[in-house]
């Protein structure tokens, strides 16, 4: 599965490559209408369906996001 792009990312996964931190990137996983899912304890996030949408909440800018402090 080197050559291949990965499905489902941690937390981790997805911090690194968003560039945002790990504790926004868990908030972010429970706003409603994010697509995380949780496994077991681990959340997991669909990396295409949330590229999306993070690209419609900032096309968009209606406050999707709520604060995440």
């Amino acid at each position: 599965m080197q050559n291949q792009e990965k499905i489902l990312l941690t937390i981790n996964e997805f911090s690194r490559i968003t560039g945002i931190g790990e504790k926004t990137a868990r908030r972010l996983s429970h706003v409603r209408g994010f697509p995380a899912l949780r496994i077991g304890r681990r959340i997991m996030i669909h990396r295409k369906a949330a590229d999306k949408w993070l690209a419609d909440c900032a096309a968009h800018q209606d406050n999707c996001l709520p604060s995440l402090h």
